[in-house]
């Protein structure tokens, strides 16, 4: 018996280490749990690090600059939150008011500024465009005082324009920028006459406060049982524009065989076309324009001849202006019925009691 109780007793002892082994590797005590916790925590913070104590605020949500308000305490105007233009601005943009209103009257919509009457602006035609210009005058006054029937024959004669009529046609093309070039008819019972001529530009308001302009030519004249004839020409013209209203030209004129009505001898011989009696002359010439409304203006100009062959009246023609798009219509009454340089230029004999009426027509292209 006592050897079977110690038998079992070394069985019992033999079994129990392994027990234990058994019972310490799968019983953590509490203080390995908490370094396994401390060494995944370790890792953990590792892996992902902590957030800061005042983490900055994300880019999306950080605030806008501090409007105007918050330094002055007055609230910030309406611009300031909106970036865009304010409407004023843009007001400005679409409408752009001129500061003159009467800017469009000289618009590309009108005609050009070429002409007062029959005196030219010191401009010249757009390169390649075209203007043409029909003009008359009559030969008979408008009121006769030395007639018996003064008033009788105003009526019968339409003011003078039931009888000859002086007439010219013009054409000129701008060949360049700055440059045209013209050909000019005036025809008669007597003889006709052409200019051709070039126009150049050589200063412009935009640019130097005063338009200049040069012109020079040749005056052909065709005269009936006799050898036509040429000579030249040369005129120079500055003008200005004030404030879209006020039109002022005025020039120096030159021609080298020069004529008046009273050097007609007879209806097929003319004195000035022999060599030896052309007669040249020099005036100085002033034209005024003065423009009421988009649609009407008043007209006035004079040469006076200076030098060489003058006669005693220097001419004066003024009149009434009508412009639509690209055309202009003007109603004249003055004392010559001159126009071309060649006549124009030399004053005139009529007196102012037997004033003549005409009209010019122009369209630019």
């Amino acid at each position: 018996m006592t050897n079977l109780a110690l038998l079992a007793l070394a069985m019992t002892l033999a079994a129990e280490p392994s027990a234990t082994a058994t019972t310490e590797a799968t019983a953590t005590p509490p203080a390995a749990e908490k370094a396994v916790s401390g060494e995944a925590e370790a890792q953990t913070s590792e892996a992902t690090p902590a957030p800061a104590e005042n983490p900055p605020a994300p880019a999306e949500t950080a605030p806008a600059a501090a409007p105007a308000e918050a330094a002055s305490g007055e609230p910030a105007p309406a611009e300031a939150a909106q970036p865009a233009a304010s409407p004023e601005a843009a007001a400005t943009v679409e409408e752009a008011p001129a500061e003159d209103p009467t800017a469009a009257w000289y618009s590309d919509e009108n005609p050009s500024r070429l002409r007062i009457l029959a005196l030219p602006v010191a401009r010249t035609v757009a390169a390649k465009g075209i203007e043409f210009v029909i003009d008359h005058r009559s030969t008979a006054p408008i009121y006769n005082k030395d007639s018996d029937h003064a008033f009788a024959d105003m009526w019968n004669n339409f003011g003078g324009l039931d009888q000859a009529l002086s007439v010219g046609l013009g054409l000129r093309y701008g060949i360049i920028d700055h440059l045209d070039a013209g050909l000019y008819r005036v025809g008669g019972s007597q003889f006709d006459t052409y200019e051709i001529d070039v126009r150049v530009s050589a200063l412009r308001q935009e640019e130097n406060q005063v338009d200049l302009m040069v012109r020079g030519g040749l005056s052909w004249f065709s005269v009936p049982k006799h050898e036509d004839a040429l000579w030249p020409f040369a005129q120079i013209f500055a003008s200005r524009l004030f404030v879209n209203r006020l039109l002022i030209t005025a020039g120096v004129m030159y021609h080298s065989n020069s004529s008046s009505a009273n050097a007609l001898s007879s209806a097929y011989y003319t004195p000035k076309y022999r060599d030896g009696d052309h007669k040249w002359s020099v005036a100085g010439a002033g034209g005024i324009e003065v423009r009421l409304a988009d649609w009407v203006a008043l007209d006035a100009e004079t040469v006076a001849c200076a030098a060489g062959y003058c006669n005693k009246n220097p001419a004066f023609s003024a009149g009434v202006k009508f412009f639509s798009f690209r055309h202009t219509f003007s109603l004249v009454c003055g004392n010559t019925q001159y126009l071309t340089s060649d006549g124009y230029i030399t004053n005139t004999d009529t007196p102012w009691s037997k004033l003549v009426l005409g009209f010019n027509l122009t369209r630019e292209y």
